[in-house]
């Protein structure tokens, strides 16, 4: 409170009191109840407000408009009551959800301010829509308590403050009641002796200017605020706009009679500017009132201190009428200097002279004061050489400092026009401030405002926001179709043959080749069973493919599965259900950012490089027809009736963003990191899904020292996008023909739901419910207070895993018949062992969860499954990687089971997993379409940390690398970076042991990592 009356804030209102408690199993479920906690929670927040029933004269409800919860709540606030044993008029309650409905995060800032309202009118308003009593609650005769149902004076106690209550009930058994006080009388302050004030008014377009004028006079009719206050805070509290509007007024009163009439006022606007060129002429003296001097003095601080200067040389009533002219001249020049203004030009004559030697720094003011008396001046002066300065100066502005003055006069006959200071000088600082000058207004003031005031703020201008939109044309001729394929006159071996090269990429692959030895892995293995599940009517398994020793032994195995019929390859694109739906994983993400709040974690962005300038063109005319085609890319989220739900906006005409990054204190080869740094703040910015689609687009003109380079900037949701995505923007933007999608991601939804609520769906409900039966909470030691990675805050740490241990970890996925991924995941699995000495671990993986038929269709396909093993430290590292594979193989094979129903299932076990990412199918844009300019792809994935700890090993080319991200508020930078050097320190250990080693052998000579491990789980 003091802080508040020494920041002269309004005081809306008082916190007394709060407090907070959980029903804790005294309810009947999840989302009932209970009446004893509400009543421990009430008489917690009065107690620490020192407040009693008879203090509190209104309670603001929950109000959660059922049967049975309103009753619970009249009988938790009864039985408050009932334990302050006092006679008193029943208490008025209310909720002001029955003007609104439920407001989810903003209830209880609704409830607020309508506490506010009726402290500020001393009424108590009527409950929307109330006619009765629920006939749950009691008779309303034995109630403490009373429901408003009209408009009434609420009545105060004396002279005390009034009192209320807000109570706040959540979902999950959560109860919160505040206790608010109403704002004590705003202290007010010794009034400036100031008989005139400045009040400078703008707004950012005429319109917008006169609409404010207006509103301030309308304010100001009702106010009893002093004119010194009004002054201060439109001066000193507001931003000023380039449309401008000022006065000088001596009251209230006298503002108001000048804004009435600001029609007949010019209103003038220039483009604000801190440069003002200014000339000042010192003339010769002229008789100055030393009233006039003192009024000037208590006007303006930097006067003030120019008199007291001359006070302590001799008294101000000795001072003679020369000492009084040069007294008036450097105060004037005082108070500019310390508004800001530059003076340009100072042309003196002579008294004046003597003052503008003071200002030149030649001469101390009490000298000049002391000789100004014995100046014998020169009564002429070169007219020829006036008439030159001013010519040079066409655009100065004179400022003289009398009526009259031969200086003044000899100006005025050359044709110039100079302004009379005399007059007013906040007259003219209000000049300059509408005609675009910047000044300096706190240092020229030297004051801070006295108290706010809620006088009206300049209008915001209107933009116009919603993306311009284009009819739908027929989509490109160009596009070519995906390879089409029957068995219908094909053999089973060419089927297989064409679809293996197509997942890989290699077109000269034979049977006799290994599915490893040509880059196959359990991700795009599981791509490969996909497609040949539809083309072929098999039901393969991963396993299956996984388990041959080359694609000759999977062919028999893939023809002896082929059934009788044939199944075309060319599907139809399916119409669309009007009824629009989340996948189940977008309500995993959505539920994970409501609860965060807004966050840059689920952000899925990539920045390219561009080594030419770009052709705009052609990238706007390119992301156009992506967004035409692609649904997802014009698709945010809405709230309705039935919960939140996907909505498609009309195409819209891509336009990108353009700005400018100044890197020119590095060249381009020392200023890419510094680049890319800065590109991965920019994509960390929220991305909102609600509203308008959350897409960027940017282009960015880089300045480096030695050159100029370009950077297209995208950014998406990771709701309606996912990292498969990228494989047909990038193919976009390379120029490359990719083919129209055969299914939308809206029809996928769809296609789950009816899955989920089939048999089918039930057998997968029964297997992840059996598989992830009493599954254990993983407890690592936090270096935080523990908790979750729900808040999204995180970090990563990178590292580049040697050339030698890649090449012996390859080597030994050959051997083994296993892949690389798999050996990682176990190393990983194991480390989770290692720190948290349990034996039953679970980790996160992201699957593809794409069909043949999702392939070219943008959207969030990506599913996480668990891998659940559980290990044994003394067997040999094969033994725990078999347990491994054949757990995630099982994982993958049940991946329709979207990522929400598996978080169900886990119950609050989800948010203590840890995840494990590989990607090996990188294939990056070197060349961007039209003009060929070379690219390069930065790595710009944001900070943030959707798991307590996720390791991301991507595999390109030759290389391995690995991305450890973990959460901030669990883990500390030097305990992750630890982590992953034991990590990395196992996997070497590994390839030099051999499969044989067991997972104490692994990690032998290693920290000791588990040795202090905290007693609470996080």
């Amino acid at each position: 409170m003091s802080r508040a009356h020494q920041d002269h804030d309004v005081i809306h209102a008082v916190i007394r009191g709060s407090a907070i408690n959980h029903d804790g199993g005294r309810s009947n479920g999840i989302t009932a109840p209970s009446s004893i906690a509400q009543t421990e929670v009430i008489t917690a927040a009065w107690h620490q407000a020192g407040v009693t029933a008879t203090d509190i004269g209104y309670i603001e409800t929950h109000g959660t408009g059922t049967k049975i919860g309103d009753p619970i709540e009249v009988q938790g606030l009864v039985d408050t009551f009932a334990a302050y044993d006092v006679q008193q008029e029943p208490c008025v309650i209310s909720s002001v959800k029955s003007n609104f409905g439920h407001l989810s995060g903003m209830a209880g800032l609704a409830g607020l301010v309508r506490i506010i309202a009726q402290f500020r009118t001393g009424q108590i308003f009527p409950t929307a829509h109330f006619q009765q009593l629920n006939p749950l609650c009691r008779s309303t005769e034995e109630l403490p308590i009373r429901v408003s149902s009209s408009c009434e004076p609420w009545p105060r106690q004396g002279q005390r403050p009034y009192c209320a209550g807000i109570s706040g009930f959540g979902l999950s058994g959560t109860n919160v009641h505040l206790v608010v006080e109403e704002a004590p009388s705003t202290l007010r302050h010794k009034k400036y002796e100031i008989d005139e004030r400045l009040v400078l008014i703008s707004a950012q377009t005429t319109q917008d200017l006169s609409t404010y004028l207006s509103a301030i006079t309308n304010a100001l009719s009702s106010t009893e605020a002093s004119i010194d206050e009004i002054a201060d805070i439109l001066m000193l509290g507001r931003e000023h706009f380039p449309y401008r509007w000022s006065c000088v007024a001596s009251s209230v009163s006298h503002l108001v009679q000048q804004l009435t009439n600001h029609g007949s006022i010019s209103l003038s606007s220039s483009s604000p500017s801190s440069s003002l060129s200014v000339g000042l002429i010192f003339d010769e003296c002229s008789p100055i009132d030393i009233q006039l001097l003192m009024k000037r003095g208590e006007t303006f601080p930097a006067f003030h201190r120019v008199i007291k200067q001359a006070e302590n040389l001799c008294s101000g009533k000795t001072w003679t009428l020369r000492q009084r002219w040069i007294i008036w001249l450097l105060g004037h020049h005082a108070v500019l200097t310390a508004f800001g203004v530059t003076i340009d030009l100072l042309l003196a004559y002579g008294v004046g002279k003597l003052a503008a030697q003071v200002v030149d720094g030649g001469l101390e003011f009490v000298d000049a004061l002391r000789l100004v008396d014995e100046l014998v001046t020169d009564s002429t002066f070169d007219h020829q050489r006036l008439q030159t300065l001013l010519q040079e100066q066409a655009e100065l502005c004179l400022v003289r400092f009398s009526r009259c003055g031969e200086l003044a006069t000899a100006i005025n006959t050359l044709g110039y026009q100079s302004y009379d200071s005399e007059r007013s000088l906040l007259t003219l600082l209000g000049d300059w401030f509408v005609n675009g000058a910047n000044l300096d207004w706190q240092q020229g003031c030297e004051r801070k405002i006295n108290r706010r005031l809620e006088l009206p703020f300049a209008p915001f201008v209107a933009t116009y926001c919603w993306p311009e939109t284009i009819e739908n044309p027929a989509m490109v001729s160009d596009v070519v179709p995906h390879t089409s394929i029957s068995n219908s006159g094909e053999n089973v071996e060419e089927i297989l043959l064409t679809q293996v090269r197509e997942v890989l990429k290699e077109p000269k692959l034979t049977l006799d080749d290994d599915f490893f030895a040509a880059g196959g892995n359990s991700l795009n293995g599981e791509q490969l069973v996909v497609r040949l599940n539809e083309v072929l009517g098999t039901n393969l398994k991963l396993m299956d493919l996984l388990d041959c020793l080359d694609l000759n032994e999977f062919y028999q195995l893939v023809k002896d599965s082929v059934q009788l019929s044939s199944v075309s390859t060319t599907p139809e694109i399916e119409t669309r259900n009007n009824k629009h739906i989340l996948s189940g994983q977008q309500l995993a993400i959505w539920a994970a950012t409501e609860i965060a709040g807004e966050s840059g974690a689920y952000n899925v962005p990539a920045a390219l490089l561009i080594n030419a300038e770009a052709d705009v063109a052609w990238l706007e005319k390119t992301l156009t027809e992506l967004v035409l085609q692609q649904l997802m890319l014009r698709c945010s989220l809405e709230y309705n009736e039935q919960g939140v739900n996907p909505v498609i906006h009309p195409p819209m005409q891509v336009k990108l963003v353009h700005s400018e990054v100044d890197l020119t204190k590095y060249t381009i080869a020392t200023g890419i990191p510094v680049l890319t740094q800065r590109l991965q703040q920019m994509v960390e910015a929220p991305l909102s899904p609600y509203g308008i689609p959350p897409t960027r687009f940017e282009l960015l003109q880089v300045n480096f020292s030695d050159g100029v380079r370009q950077a297209l900037l995208l950014n998406f949701h990771h709701l309606f996008f996912d990292g498969w995505s990228w494989r047909l923007v990038l193919a976009a933007l390379s120029g490359g023909k990719i083919s129209p999608p055969v299914n939308d991601y809206l029809n996928y939804a769809m296609e789950q739901y009816t899955l989920l609520e089939s048999e089918q769906g039930r057998k997968l409900e029964a297997f992840w419910y059996e598989y992830l039966a009493n599954i254990p909470i993983l407890l690592l030691p936090c270096d935080g207070e523990g908790g979750t990675a729900s808040n999204l805050q995180g970090a990563n740490l990178p590292v580049m895993i040697s050339k030698d241990v890649t090449e012996r970890l390859r080597q030994m996925a050959m051997n083994s018949r296993v892949t690389v991924q798999m050996i990682m995941l176990t190393t990983w699995v194991a480390l989770q062992w290692q720190i948290s000495a349990q034996h039953d671990i679970c980790v996160a993986m992201p699957v593809a969860n794409r069909q043949l038929k999702d392939e070219n269709t943008i959207g969030c396909y990506v599913n996480t499954v668990i891998v659940r093993a559980r290990l044994d430290p003394h067997q040999p590292f094969h033994v725990v990687l078999n347990a491994v594979r054949q757990a995630s193989l099982s994982a993958i094979s049940h991946s329709a089971f979207p990522a929400d129903r598996i978080q169900k299932l886990m119950a609050n076990t989800s948010y203590h997993l840890t995840m494990f990412d590989f990607q090996n199918d990188v294939d990056p844009i070197k060349v961007l379409g039209g003009n060929g300019a070379a690219v390069e792809l930065l790595d710009v994935d944001p900070n943030g940390a959707k798991y307590p700890l996720n390791l991301t090993c991507i595999e390109y080319g030759d290389e391995l690398q690995a991305r450890l991200e973990y959460s901030t508020s669990l883990f500390s930078q030097d305990t992750v970076s630890r982590w992953l050097n034991i990590y990395i320190g196992a996997l070497t250990q590994l390839v030099t042991l051999g499969e044989e080693t067991t997972l104490f052998a692994l990690f032998d000579g290693q920290d000791d990592v588990f040795s202090d491990i905290p007693d609470f789980q996080f």
